[in-house]
């Protein structure tokens, strides 16, 4: 394909104009073909690098999500978009210096949670702390964002303890280079990955 920017901007503008036309239908507002579709224009917005555009959709995706009572545990596709639309959130709110928008609380323990689960509550967390960053420490507030910094210490502390074989790193042989970073070799099969990958 010659031009492949102007072919994804031209299926950009299409996507657009088909959403606006399909919200005149009811069923529509709360499919998941809407829920994936704005997803996807986020994800172009986010790496065509339109600010604007991206943080509208963002928040767009974001009341979608609350208006259905969609979150990470809600099982499914739903879950899956919310999970893909926090992580966009929090490079967002990272890059603006902002709150992440999620206001929303995991209810299932930590002891209850599958290995790819543990996975996606690390996002969570980073979400959380994204947040606590975003606050500025004044002489008023020290003493709530040092529980807070000690609430979200635990909180990770918290999860490490619960993870599973899955996370454990394969033993790793002497190596001949020297490295500031230990090499970490890990095997998520848990994940469908079939190689051995290290992560450094």
């Amino acid at each position: 394909m010659p031009n492949k920017e102007e072919a994804a901007l031209q299926y950009y503008y299409q996507t657009l104009h088909y959403v606006q036309r399909a919200m005149q239908y009811s069923g529509y507002k709360t499919s998941l073909e809407l829920l994936a579709t704005t997803l996807i224009i986020s994800a172009y917005e986010m790496l065509d690098n339109s600010t604007n555009d991206w943080e509208r959709h963002l928040e767009g995706v974001f009341l979608i999500q609350r208006s259905q009572t969609i979150h990470g545990e809600s099982g499914g596709l739903h879950s899956a978009v919310w999970w893909a639309w926090l992580c966009q959130d929090i490079w967002a709110a990272f890059r603006e210096k902002r709150k992440t928008l999620t206001f929303w609380v995991p209810q299932k323990p930590l002891s209850a949670l599958l290995p790819h689960e543990l996975a996606t509550r690390s996002i969570y967390i980073t979400a959380k702390v994204v947040s606590y960053c975003a606050d500025a420490a004044t002489e008023e507030n020290i003493l709530r964002r040092i529980d807070e910094a000690v609430s979200l210490r635990k909180m990770l502390d918290d999860w490490q303890r619960h993870l599973t074989i899955e996370f454990s790193p394969l033993p790793l042989g002497s190596s001949e280079h020297s490295s500031c970073f230990r090499p970490i070799w890990i095997r998520p099969s848990a994940f469908g990955k079939d190689e051995t990958s290290t992560l450094q």
